[in-house]
Parts: structure tokens; sequence; C-alpha cells
């Protein structure tokens, strides 16, 4: 077994596979909407760039990097979820250089309930693409750019055909929780089950596809360093739903890793933040099967995956597999071998 090289394996893949195209790898700060950075690289077939605000008023952070089968249906730039964050995704050597974000993209503006989850009948309203809601807490508010669920495609096919759509999450300890999108006026409205009782979204009432058959999928959720083996103990306990999943994030501690070519050189320490669980799916037209991957030289990686299989999501490997070809399948065996080699 392979102790963490599986989260690194993805990425390893990703240079071998896509080395013929580079994108801008860097992040910084600025002050102002024509922020860039043009420094470090790493290679891959389709490039991001996005843009999102600090904490600090008016100070915005810029990241580049690379992607690997990208959640996003429509490449280009539009909002991501906030009407204050800003992802470009695009394919071609380098094509992350700035953000345009200036064209009109014909959605339609609805009316959404806007809550915290300390408030979740505040009363208050937004105005934006579509509504999102957490059955857990009551919170919802308006999202903006292409509708989006986790381990869904992010387009606007989400809500073409249905005006809602939910995915409810069991990963780890905590209790599943449920998150639906929809796009008409108050589509995420709220009521009050029954005093002591909590809380309850109407528009949360839903059935699951009665016809997908249920998985059986590890759930855990650990953190842990590169130096140290991913078996920890948790990954015994088990779940079930429609489809298995697993995500991963990556962030550097220090030294001088370039992620990009992770063949010839070693990553910079990191820590490992993990969760594997399952899912429920109201339509599982639209989920994305196999590995999302997102990174930035020698700084982060993010892997998203969606699986079906049971206990196919026990690590990256597992959960990559099903979607690939005979040649790709040559290229993760030649790539685990260098995995072994350069842990």
């Amino acid at each position: 077994m392979i102790p963490h090289s599986s989260f690194f394996f993805l990425l390893l893949f990703s240079s071998i596979h896509s080395a013929t195209q580079h994108c801008y790898s860097c992040a910084g700060q600025c002050h102002s909407d024509h922020c860039n950075c043009q420094m470090g690289s790493c290679p891959s077939s389709h490039c991001f760039i996005e843009r999102a605000p600090t904490e600090e008023a008016g100070v915005y952070k810029i990241t580049k990097g690379c992607l690997r089968r990208p959640t996003r249906t429509v490449n280009g730039c539009d909002y991501d979820h906030f009407s204050d964050h800003v992802l470009c995704v695009c394919n071609g050597n380098f094509c992350n250089d700035h953000i345009y974000l200036n064209r009109q993209f014909g959605r339609k503006n609805v009316t959404c309930r806007k809550c915290p989850e300390r408030n979740p009948d505040c009363g208050d309203t937004c105005l934006g693409q579509w509504c999102h809601e957490d059955s857990a807490t009551g919170a919802a508010g308006c999202g903006f750019g292409p509708p989006s669920l986790p381990f869904f495609y992010t387009g606007p096919e989400l809500l073409y055909f249905k005006h809602k759509m939910c995915v409810t999450m069991s990963r780890g300890i905590g209790p599943p929780r449920k998150h639906c999108i929809c796009n008409t006026n108050y589509c995420n409205g709220f009521r009050k089950v029954g005093e002591g009782a909590g809380v309850k979204s109407r528009s949360l009432i839903h059935t699951p596809e009665p016809s997908l058959p249920m998985q059986e999928c590890v759930s855990c959720e650990a953190t842990y360093s590169d130096d140290q083996a991913n078996t920890m103990a948790c990954k015994q306990h088990r779940c079930t739903g429609h489809f298995c999943v697993i995500t991963g994030q990556r962030i550097s501690t220090g030294g001088s890793a370039i992620v990009g070519n992770a063949v010839n050189n070693k990553h910079a320490p990191g820590l490992v933040t993990e969760r594997q669980g399952c899912i429920n799916v109201t339509d599982s037209n639209q989920i994305q099967l196999g590995c999302a991957h997102k990174w930035m030289d020698g700084n982060f990686e993010e892997i998203r995956c969606a699986c079906r299989g049971s206990l196919c999501n026990r690590d990256f490997l597992t959960a990559a597999t099903p979607t690939v070809s005979l040649t790709t399948t040559v290229i993760l065996i030649v790539a685990t071998i260098l995995a072994k080699l350069y842990v």
C-alpha cells in the first residue's frame, strides 16, 4: 500500500497526461479589479484564475493554477457562487492570464430568502440568479454564476429541466446534510415545524431516485501530514448511499516543491485533510463521476471524487479508475510506480 501517494498520484497523472500545455501558477493580493500575477507554471489541459475578496475591504486575492476534469461545463469567466467571487476556466497554453467578466449571462433574477444559520427565520431576502439552502441549519441565500451542487457538474444544465435539485451528504462522523438549489422566487422558503422542534425549509421535501442502487461506502474524516500513513482507524466505518465520495485538500506547510512537476521534485511538507462518505441525490443525470483536480504550484491541491461501486471511495486511485480508458489505465500504472519512487 502506498502510504499517502494516492492523493498526490492524481497530480502526478496530470503532469504526465497534459504536459504539452502550461498554466500560470501564482497567488497574490491587489487593490483593484485589474490585479494580476504572472510567475510560476504547472502543466495541464485546463487552467483557472480566480478572484475573491479578503477580510480587508477593497483588497482581493487572485489565484492561478491548473485543473484536471473541471466541474464547469462552460469555459470562460463567471461568478462563483457569490457576486464578489469570479472564477475563470480555460484551455490553452497560459490562457489564465487575465479575468474577463464583460458579457451578459442571460440569467433571470429571482428573489430568495437570505438568512444565516443562527437566525434562519430572519425575514430578509436577496436578489440573485438562483437560491440555495441547508436543511440542517436553515441557512439560505442567493447564488450567482452557474448553479452548483457538490459533486455535480457546474453549469446552466443543472436547473434547465428541474426547478430544484438536492443532494444529501454523509461524510465522517458528522450528521447528514442536505443541500438544495432552485431557481424560482422564494423557492428556498422557511417554516417553523413547532416550538422546540427546529426548522424546516418548504422546498427541501424531495424523493430520491428509487431506481438507483445503493452503494456501501467508506465514511471517514481525517487530517494527517505527508509523512503519516493513510491508514486511519475511521476507515473501518461505513455508510450507504447512491454514490460514494472522497475529497482531499493539501496545503503546503513549507519547502519549495514544484507541484506541477512531481516526477522530478519531492513535495514540500504539507497537511492533508481527507473526507470520505456517501451521497443521495434527487437526479443523477448531472453527477460528475471520477475526480476533479485543482492545484497551484507548490502551495495547495484539491481533489473531489464521486464513484459508483462498493467501497470505491477507499482511496483516490479507486475513485478515479472506473472513468478512465485503457490507455489512461496504463498511464496510471506507470504513475503509481513512479509515485512509489518519490514518496
